[in-house]
């Protein structure tokens, strides 16, 4: 029985030197699933935020447009003439409300384009809302109609 016991004890030494036991693999293995969660993370993230960006484009567009389409000519409703738009006031309006929403959305955006349709009575607004290296735009259209 003696003669074995040196040879368990460096069988011992030599395991717990030498050999990690499959740590390594474990250690890897945890940080693969890590790296890859935290990628997950991000990619989601980042699609939610410009599908954010996207809807917070289309509803400044549209409000815009409403409040433009909102600025009729006042002696022209006084006249009967409800659906008549003032172009210089629509303009105006929709700039006006559109910047009042890029700060309440807290987004940095612009106005790209405000086109009146007098024929049709209706206001048509172009935003774009940038957030770092993305671009969404958004196109909103109202008409004004008249209530007699």
């Amino acid at each position: 029985m003696t003669a074995r016991s040196p040879t368990r004890s460096a069988d011992r030494t030599r395991f717990s030197v030498g050999d990690d036991s499959g740590s390594g693999l474990v250690a890897g293995i945890a940080f693969m699933f890590a790296f890859t969660f935290l990628g997950l993370v991000w990619v989601a993230r980042d699609v939610d935020r410009g599908i954010s960006n996207q809807s917070a484009a289309t509803s400044i567009a549209f409000q815009a447009a409403r409040s433009g389409a909102q600025a009729a000519r006042i002696d022209d409703v006084r006249g009967g003439d409800v659906a008549s738009i003032d172009p210089a006031a629509a303009r105006t309006a929709a700039g006006s409300t559109a910047s009042q929403l890029f700060a309440s959305y807290g987004v940095a955006g612009s106005v790209t384009s405000i086109e009146v349709d007098l024929a049709a009575s209706k206001v048509i607004v172009t935003v774009t809302i940038t957030d770092g290296s993305k671009t969404v735009i958004g196109v909103g259209a109202a008409e004004a109609v008249g209530v007699a």
